[in-house]
């Protein structure tokens, strides 16, 4: 079954545009650009998976998540502060 995408939140944060979309199964994607050259991450711990690609500064990233507790860590791993971070999860409809 190929996974069918929602724009859930759309937003500026810190001189950048985020958007996050959720599939039918419950995984979030987050685009944004980098503001830092970043290797990227992905690791999963449990149920819990998370993924940032690597991107250097400017380039579009591209980050995915299996919930919503992972998506915060993955927007901290996307460099958003903590204020950010609350406001862009507090805004998913």
């Amino acid at each position: 079954m190929t996974a069918s995408w929602k724009t859930v939140y759309e937003g500026q944060h810190e001189g950048r545009a985020v958007t996050v979309r959720e599939s039918n199964d419950g995984t979030f994607k987050v685009l944004t650009k980098q503001t830092v050259h970043d290797e990227g991450i992905a690791y999963q711990d449990g149920h819990r998976f998370v993924h940032v690609s690597p991107a250097s500064v400017g380039e579009q990233v591209e980050s995915e998540v299996n919930s919503r507790e992972s998506l915060r860590e993955a927007l901290m791993e996307l460099h958003f502060s903590s204020l950010s971070v609350d406001a862009i999860c507090d805004g998913l409809h």
